[in-house]
């Protein structure tokens, strides 16, 4: 584990220490309820004042306390600062300049999660972020987990609720290497618009310090800041589906395109990746079976690794081995049916993928979609839930159960893309949907955004497949 200097951390915060610690600082936390021994303890002032817990660090072996008000009858070193939350930050910043090798940065509007993660595993001795702790504090704190003389590599995932948000995100994670999904509608609340969406995204590559490199879909190259940013930045790789039309690449392109692989009883056991890059040869690797969305991302993945320097042998060996994190797209079984579980959060681009995906390894089969609404769409939410469902499209055994009042606003579209009354079921919350799904026998998905827990519908006889469903994610 990194330790530090209070020397530097008075330095690089702007702050005073009341007394200069005696422990080894070994470590930060934002929760004094979790704090380790000899960890320094961030008082945040948010919806609980963190001021108020410093007697709980101290029991529990707080080494010091970044605070913007100093308690003297508190037994713990306190450095004061006029914020701790940019205090904190400045910290991160300036411990991330002290790392030499490459950092990674990853943000967009879907697969953030899912792509940090195999992007990691091709990066072997890589510190990443931590779940999807990928805000203004859990970016922070990722970064000040990174030890030069054990870590090869950062991989730190960016994302943002509000216009701004990616300035303080930028400045501290400052990458050589940026990875953008994809630009889609999510978080509209506090971004606006998709425009809006797009230049904040795209911050992270255009405001680092060094000359960074871009890796992004040609999905993209529909949004003016893009366009622009090319122009002036020749740093960048664009990715594209299909095949090469010369069998080559131009420059600042690459291809991708995917298929099925099959065994030789025509079992559908993984899917097929090539990969064609600028003056290289193509990449063929076997991935999870996977949809459009996720197998863009682990091309970026692997485009990045190999820009890095990881070889086709080595990504060739790991690629195949990743798999999702729970709720991001698992595969389950039992009693004849399967069980599709993408509901760890949901956007538009999100969930036309996952049913795209869900269909297309349904074929032949009665398919139940558990839906839940999609979250922090503002003003817009209801008209893109209704055109969301105009681009599901039923066969005549589907049924559709619509949890929650935002994800019944998916019925209106439903209808117009083909779907009968009695194909589309509108409750009112979780426990109407479990007798369907318990009772029914088929294909089932799960999907919608986290607040609506849709895993809690999974039967209990339900259990995980050798080959793990990945879908783009929030």
């Amino acid at each position: 584990m990194p330790f530090f200097d209070p020397g530097n951390l008075e330095r690089w915060s702007g702050g005073n220490w009341n007394r200069i610690p005696k422990k080894r600082l070994n470590g930060f936390s934002i929760d004094a309820r979790t704090i380790k021994d000899g960890e320094f303890f961030i008082a945040i002032k948010a919806m609980r004042d963190g001021h108020k817990y410093l007697p709980q660090a101290m029991d529990l072996g707080a080494g010091g306390a970044l605070v913007s008000d100093v308690n003297d009858r508190i037994n713990i070193p306190q450095l004061l600062v006029d914020d701790t939350v940019s205090g904190f930050q400045d910290i991160a910043r300036n411990h991330r300049k002290k790392f030499k090798k490459p950092v990674i940065g990853i943000t967009g509007s879907c697969g953030k999660t899912s792509t940090k993660e195999a992007l990691a595993h091709l990066l072997t001795g890589s510190i990443s972020t931590e779940g999807n702790l990928n805000n203004h504090l859990g970016v922070p704190l990722t970064l000040l987990k990174i030890e030069s003389n054990k870590h090869q590599y950062a991989v730190v995932e960016a994302g943002i609720n509000h216009v701004g948000d990616m300035d303080e995100l930028q400045r501290m994670i400052d990458p050589e290497h940026v990875i953008i999904t994809m630009i889609g509608a999510s978080h509209l609340e506090g971004l606006g618009n998709l425009d809006s969406v797009a230049e904040e995204k795209i911050k992270l590559w255009t405001e680092a310090s060094s000359n960074s490199w871009a890796f992004f879909p040609e999905q993209c190259l529909s949004f003016d800041c893009f366009r622009r940013a090319m122009k002036k930045n020749d740093n960048y790789v664009v990715l594209k589906e299909g095949k090469p039309k010369s069998g080559k690449c131009k420059k600042n392109e690459a291809h991708f395109e995917f298929s099925t692989e099959t065994t030789e009883t025509e079992h559908r056991d993984s899917y097929l990746l090539k990969i064609w890059r600028y003056e290289s040869t193509v990449l063929s690797v076997s991935i999870p079976r996977v949809s459009p969305g996720m197998a863009s991302n682990l091309a970026l993945a692997a485009l990045v690794a190999s820009k890095l320097g990881i070889t086709d042998e080595e990504i060739f060996e790991r690629l195949p081995q990743y798999r999702p994190s729970a709720l991001r797209g698992n595969r389950l079984q039992g009693r004849g049916c399967e069980y599709f579980i993408d509901c760890y959060n949901a956007n538009p681009a999100s969930m036309e993928d996952s049913v795209k995906f869900f269909q297309e390894e349904s074929l032949g089969k009665k398919k139940l979609y558990i839906l839940g609404g999609m979250e922090e769409l503002g003003e817009e939410s209801a008209g893109l839930h209704r055109s969301t469902g105009t681009k599901i499209s039923l066969e005549p055994e589907d049924t559709v159960a619509l949890v929650g009042e935002k994800a019944s606003w998916f019925a209106s579209g439903l209808m117009e893309s083909g779907a009968s009354e009695n194909q589309v079921l509108v409750l009112r919350d979780l426990e109407d949907a479990r007798p369907i799904v318990e009772d029914f026998e088929g294909n089932v998905l799960f999907k919608g955004s986290r607040s609506n827990k849709l895993e809690g519908l999974v039967p209990s006889w339900a259990t995980s497949v050798e080959h793990d469903l990945g879908n783009a994610k929030c």
